[in-house]
C-alpha cells in the first residue's frame, strides 16, 4: 500500500460522489447528468460501464479513469493533487452508491485529511430498494456485506448476528446464495427472509418466504443470474407473560372454590403463562389471605 501525503492545503476543493443507478438507467438524476458532464476526471470501477451510462442516457464526459479495490491506494495521492490542482474530481461506481461494498473510502478520508469537501450526489441504493419492498421491518436494519468466502470466517460472523434485533441485509453472488441460505437456516433456524434479485431491472424478482421455502424454491431452477440482495428477519426475543390485576382476581376467586395445583392448571391452560410464575403468585395471594 503506498503512503498516503498530506497535501498542505488551504482552500475549499471538493471531492463529488455519485450514486448511479443499480439497473435502470433512468434513475440517474438530473444532479448526477450535471455533476458528470462538469468533471474534468471521473473515477470509475470499470470505464466502459460508465462509458455505456453516458451513452444510454446522452451526456458529455472527458476523461475516465480506473479507480478499484486493486489500484486505489496507489491512485489516491494522485487524486488527491489533481483536486487541489483545481480539478473537476468525481468518484462514481458501477452500480448504486460508491463506498458501498465498493472502493473509495480511502481515499474519502485522504480527502478529509487534507480539507477537501465531500460533496454527495445520492442515488439508488440495492440495500434500501431491497429493504422497503421486502415488508420486513425497516426501523433497524444491518448491512452486513458480501459473505467471506472463507467457510470458518464466513459461519462465525453470521453466528455473531444470531441475537441482533434488526434486519439483516447481504449481497451474494447467484452461484453461491443457496449454499449461503442453507447456512442461514442452520444457524437461525427457519426465520421469515426475503430475496431480492435483479433490482430496477426488467426481470426484477422479490421472493418473500421463510428460509426453507427460498432454498426450495431456488433448488428446483435450472439456474440463478442477477445482482442478488438477501435479507433476514432480526431477532425477536421471547417476552415473558405477566400476571396482571384481572388474572390476580381470577386467582383469588378460583382459590375459594379449588386446590392450589387446580388452579394453576387452570389459569395456565387460559393464558399460556408458565405455570411456576402462577404458582408463586398464587402462594403469595392463599398465604395472604
Amino acid at each position: 500500500m503506498s503512503r498516503i501525503t498530506k497535501i498542505k492545503n488551504n482552500s475549499c476543493y471538493t471531492l463529488k460522489i455519485i450514486g448511479t443507478p443499480i439497473g435502470n438507467s433512468m434513475d440517474l438524476s438530473p444532479r448526477g447528468i450535471e455533476a458528470f458532464e462538469q468533471a474534468d476526471f471521473i473515477l470509475c470501477e470499470d470505464t466502459r460501464v460508465t462509458k455505456k451510462l453516458s451513452q444510454l442516457r446522452n451526456f458529455r464526459i472527458q476523461k475516465l479513469i480506473s479507480f478499484n479495490e486493486f489500484n486505489e491506494s496507489r491512485k489516491i495521492n494522485s487524486v488527491i493533487r489533481k483536486i487541489i490542482s483545481g480539478k473537476n474530481v468525481v468518484l462514481s461506481s458501477d452500480a448504486g452508491m460508491p463506498l458501498v461494498s465498493d472502493p473509495g473510502f480511502k481515499l474519502v478520508n485522504a480527502c478529509i485529511e487534507n480539507n477537501i469537501i465531500i460533496d454527495v450526489v445520492p442515488g439508488p441504493s440495492a440495500i434500501i430498494t431491497a429493504l422497503v419492498s421486502s415488508g420486513l421491518s425497516s426501523a433497524n436494519f444491518y448491512y452486513a456485506g458480501f459473505p467471506s468466502r472463507k467457510k470458518n470466517d464466513r459461519l462465525l460472523k453470521i453466528k455473531k448476528l444470531l441475537n441482533l434485533e434488526s434486519t439483516i441485509i447481504w449481497f451474494e453472488s447467484p452461484k453461491r446464495v443457496v449454499m449461503f441460505l442453507e447456512e442461514l437456516l442452520m444457524i437461525f433456524g427457519n426465520r421469515k427472509a426475503v430475496l431480492a434479485r435483479e433490482l430496477t431491472k426488467a426481470f426484477q424478482e422479490i421472493l418473500r418466504n421463510d428460509l426453507n421455502s427460498l432454498i426450495t424454491n431456488l433448488k428446483s431452477r435450472d439456474n440463478i443470474k442477477g445482482e442478488v440482495v438477501i435479507l433476514l428477519e432480526g431477532f425477536t426475543p421471547r417476552r415473558e407473560k405477566v400476571i396482571t390485576q384481572d388474572i390476580k382476581k381470577k386467582i383469588k376467586t378460583l382459590l375459594e372454590f379449588d386446590t392450589l395445583k387446580s388452579v394453576v392448571n387452570k389459569i395456565a391452560n387460559e393464558t399460556h403463562i408458565q405455570k411456576k410464575i402462577i404458582y408463586n403468585e398464587a402462594l403469595k395471594i392463599k398465604d395472604f389471605k
